[in-house]
Parts: structure tokens; sequence; C-alpha cells
């Protein structure tokens, strides 16, 4: 499947998606791409790490941010 995403959701997603492949990277830190190929359990194992990392993150900020991630993501589930 293939998801829209912003260069700063995309950055969100680099930073906290521990277990990503070395070709999703390549995806995600192409700031000219608008897109990323996604396979199904991999978005399922995505949201669950996006969803971690705003419920343990200190910064009000930071969180909402995340929290608004995971509900973008949620919705291609």
């Amino acid at each position: 499947m293939r998801i829209q995403l912003d260069n700063r959701q995309k950055q969100l997603i680099n930073e906290y998606w521990y277990e990503a492949s070395k070709d999703m990277r390549v995806q995600l830190l192409n700031m000219r791409r608008k897109t990323i190929d996604i396979e199904y359990e991999e978005l399922k194992n995505l949201v669950g790490y996006v969803a971690a990392a705003c419920n343990h993150c200190s910064s009000k900020k930071l969180a909402a941010e995340l929290d608004e991630l995971c509900e973008r993501l949620e919705c291609e589930l």
C-alpha cells in the first residue's frame, strides 16, 4: 500500500520506528518523495511504535504530533 506523508511525518517515523528496514529508511529520508510504500503488517508494527513513543513522551508538543501521526496511520489500517 502507498501512504502519502509530509516531511515532518516521515522524520518522526524515521526517528521512532526502530525496526524500519533499510529500504523503508531510504524512502523516509528522501524528502522529495511524498509517499511511502508499506506492507499492511509493517504498518501495524509502525502504529505500535508511534503509539508507544507518544505514550512515553515528556514533551506535550511532540506527544501531540505523534498522536496526530498515529491517528493518521490508523486511518490507513
